[in-house]
């Protein structure tokens, strides 16, 4: 089995992704961030544009305000000001000089570029009843830059694994920003090929990306990869996502980000009936915490999860915290 300290995302050595963003910001921003050391760049996670406000460069619990050299500051002495009329010039960029053909996504709040990268925005939220009908006035934008990091879920792949050569019914329990889509998308792209060593043959894997983060799919292409046999249903709702991929794709496997919402426990409970396996997420840092949510309690009850794997950040995003059996509740693994 392979251990915690063979795979920590910090030390992880990345292709500089941020190159792929250039072309989408505005030339001001662009030539800002091309003086940029190269060594922050290839591990930052955000890029921060705010409407009359510093340029700022998020790294993993470091912050930075970028000056109009590039140089980067802790303090906000000298910074790069991004005008309301980049952030206008920006989102033109990135919608390629058509708003209106990204309207879907922008009422969501967010964008996503070739790549995988996926823009958040903020702005002014135009209502139609009780429902979002767009986002103007974008004052605020977030991208979020997409690093896929092959191997990563080696340390939790032998827990979700079963002696039949199939896999446990899973879920992933842990806090924002610790890792758990990157795990999930790596978990997929592997159940998808197959593991030859653990003797599991690839699988049909259906991903349900409601918010366009497992696949990062950009005109409906995945630009992960997430296995030779995977079916991506890209931002769908998973209650109604997870029911058309069973009746239209056949999967063996499906997966899928963040329940809790209303209508997954249904949903999943359909997935179960028709003897299809399941791998999602939710937000948690622990078991009992998670038992609050009545969405989850009910699927902990019957006993839908074989497995559930606790991560968080302690040793760097991905530290597999605990693994649990969701039969007997025993535990497996103690960790970090």
């Amino acid at each position: 089995m392979l251990t915690e300290d063979k795979i920590n995302m910090r030390k992880t050595v990345y292709k500089n992704p941020v190159k792929g963003i250039l072309p989408y910001v505005s030339q001001g921003i662009r030539d800002t961030l091309g003086k940029v050391d190269k060594r922050v760049l290839e591990s930052a996670e955000e890029i921060r544009l705010r409407a009359d406000k510093p340029l700022i460069i998020q790294q993993y619990l470091k912050e930075w305000f970028v000056s109009k050299s590039g140089k980067l500051e802790e303090f906000c002495s000298d910074p790069y000001i991004v005008e309301r009329s980049e952030i206008s010039k920006t989102v033109e960029i990135m919608s390629e000089n058509s708003i209106y053909a990204y309207q879907d996504e922008i009422k969501n709040g967010f964008i996503t570029l070739k790549g995988g990268h996926r823009v958040g925005l903020a702005g002014k939220v135009v209502l139609d009843g009780g429902s979002i009908k767009n986002i103007k006035y974008i004052s605020g934008l977030n991208i979020r830059i997409s690093r896929e990091i092959p191997g990563c879920s080696d340390h939790v792949i032998n827990y979700i694994l079963n002696k039949k050569g199939g896999i446990y019914n899973t879920l992933i329990i842990s806090p924002p920003q610790c890792g758990k889509t990157t795990i999930l998308r790596d978990l997929a792209r592997k159940i998808s090929d197959g593991i030859s060593e653990a003797g599991l043959k690839g699988m049909k894997v259906g991903i349900v990306d409601e918010r366009s983060e497992i696949a990062a799919c950009y005109k409906g292409v995945p630009q992960n990869n997430v296995g030779i046999r995977t079916d991506v249903m890209d931002g769908c709702p998973k209650s109604l996502g997870m029911c058309m991929m069973i009746r239209s794709m056949s999967p063996q496997v499906i997966i899928t980000d963040e329940i809790g919402g209303q209508g997954d426990k249904d949903a999943i409970m359909s997935v179960i009936n028709a003897g299809v396996k399941i791998i999602a997420t939710a937000h948690g840092y622990n078991l009992t915490e998670l038992k609050s949510r009545r969405e989850v309690i009910g699927l902990m009850e019957e006993k839908v999860f074989e497995r559930f794997l606790v991560l968080n950040n302690s040793k760097g995003p991905g530290t597999l915290a605990e693994v649990i059996d969701g039969l007997t509740y025993n535990v497996l693994y103690k960790g970090g």
